[in-house]
Order: structure tokens, then C-alpha cells, then sequence
């Protein structure tokens, strides 16, 4: 699917007293389950936070506030290449819900999780820096 070139990946940790928000991906990962944190691809002449607050906007429906950068990963796997840059995030509204990801639709779930719950996934499931967040 994103074979061929480097592509830029910006999320966001948004977090509601122990909580963080993540999102289930179908059809990524050895099983197809992976649970990631609301983002996306960086659109040509699109500023980061332009890209954070949109993918956010339509994959929760939240309207957030980027705040500093946090973790930043590098996945190579096959014919995909991506930076992935993780930023705190802040929103007024915590009413999240379910939104679509324009480039497929690979979201199934939307969920807080407490750091606990974070540690109980099976090992691929989510990204390994989350696992630290404890």
C-alpha cells in the first residue's frame, strides 16, 4: 500500500485522567488487529500540525490542540518505510467517536485505555513504545 517512498506518519497521545485514546487497524499486524493512537499521513504542503489535527478531526471527531513531541519511531517491514512522530495532544472535549480513515477503511474500534489494559494486549498489537508509557 505505501511501497516505494518514505512516508511521514503523525499521531497523537491524547489522554483523559489514566486514559490514553487508541484505535483499533484491522487487517495490520501478524493478525490483523493492531491498536494505535488517532493519525496519519502528511499531505503534500500540509504543515504537521495541519496533518495532526485533521487525521485526528476525522478519525475521532475531535478537535485537539498539538502540544510537544514525545517519541518518534521508524518502521521498515517489507516495502514500507515510515517515520512515525508522536506529539502530546490536548482537547476540551473528550467525546470521541469512531471516524473513517480516507485512505481505507481499516478503523473497527475506538477505545481508552488504561495503562494496564496497554500491557494485557499480546505482544504486536500495539506499538512497543506504548508499552512504556508505565
Amino acid at each position: 500500500m505505501y511501497g516505494g517512498r518514505i512516508r511521514l506518519r503523525v499521531c497523537g497521545l491524547l489522554w483523559r485522567e489514566d486514559k490514553i485514546l487508541l484505535l483499533r487497524h484491522s487487517g495490520i499486524g501478524e493478525d490483523g488487529i493492531f491498536w494505535n493512537c488517532p493519525g496519519g499521513g502528511v499531505e503534500e504542503g500540509e504543515s504537521i500540525v495541519q496533518a495532526l489535527t485533521r487525521e485526528f478531526k476525522e478519525e475521532t471527531k475531535l478537535e485537539i490542540q498539538v502540544q510537544e513531541l514525545y517519541h518518534w519511531d521508524e518502521v521498515i517491514y517489507g516495502k514500507l518505510h515510515g517515520v512515525e512522530l508522536y506529539f502530546k495532544v490536548s482537547a476540551s472535549n473528550f467525546a470521541a467517536q469512531l471516524g473513517k480513515d480516507p485512505e481505507g477503511n481499516i478503523l473497527t474500534e475506538l477505545r481508552w485505555f488504561t495503562k494496564e489494559e496497554i500491557h494485557q494486549l499480546p505482544k504486536g498489537h500495539c506499538p512497543p513504545f506504548l508499552r512504556g508509557l508505565c
